[in-house]
């Protein structure tokens, strides 16, 4: 019984070693405590954009990342805060980070259907052609999921039509599989080769 106690404190003073070393790694910027994240990031989360304003002007990151390791930027375009994305592609956000799952800002911002959204994260350098999740770029994403006005802006903006992801297919080839015959014509009528 002893023994069990010893083994069972000394996993409790071994499972804190990681937040001794967070908080060494990090210091005040976490406030003393691992279980914060950045103001940016809060700010992000809560859709408060005068936070975001004040988180800068403090001297956050621009390209602060929350727990899971992804950056503010990929947050607001997950969460449909266009206004921030915005706000934080101005002050010099990496328009081309990514997260740990490997998605991009354009290869969340396809999910939205919003061509003005794209065509603004092109014109802030954002790659179309960028490989994201399963090698996929944000052209063939788009198909998959049917996105055409996403599709569209894409092209427009320089993505290549015949990419290929893991499983060896094309945007064109998702488009044919998941019937959608708009995005089909539409990848032809761009160059994509069709077999």
């Amino acid at each position: 019984m002893k023994l069990y106690f010893k083994l069972i404190f000394l996993i409790f003073l071994l499972g804190f070693q990681p937040f001794n070393k967070v908080s060494a790694q990090y210091g005040n910027s976490l406030n003393n405590s691992p279980f914060k994240e950045g103001a940016l990031v809060t700010a992000v989360k809560t859709g408060r954009l005068q936070d975001l304003v004040a988180a800068l002007n403090s001297g956050a990151s621009i390209n602060e990342k929350d727990f899971d390791e992804v950056p503010a930027l990929l947050l607001a375009i997950e969460r449909s805060r266009v206004d921030m994305a915005l706000y934080l592609l101005k002050q010099g956000a990496r328009v081309n980070i990514k997260d740990q799952d490997n998605r991009t800002a354009l290869s969340l911002a396809v999910f939205r259907d919003d061509p003005n959204l794209i065509k603004t994260l092109i014109s802030y350098g954002g790659d179309p052609n960028k490989l994201g999740p399963n090698r996929q770029t944000p052209l063939i994403i788009a198909s998959r999921e049917g996105k055409f006005n996403s599709v569209k802006a894409l092209l427009d903006g320089g993505a290549y039509p015949d990419d290929t992801d893991l499983t060896g297919r094309t945007a064109l080839d998702w488009a044919k599989i998941k019937r959608f015959k708009r995005i089909e014509d539409l990848l032809i009528e761009n160059g994509a080769y069709s077999n």
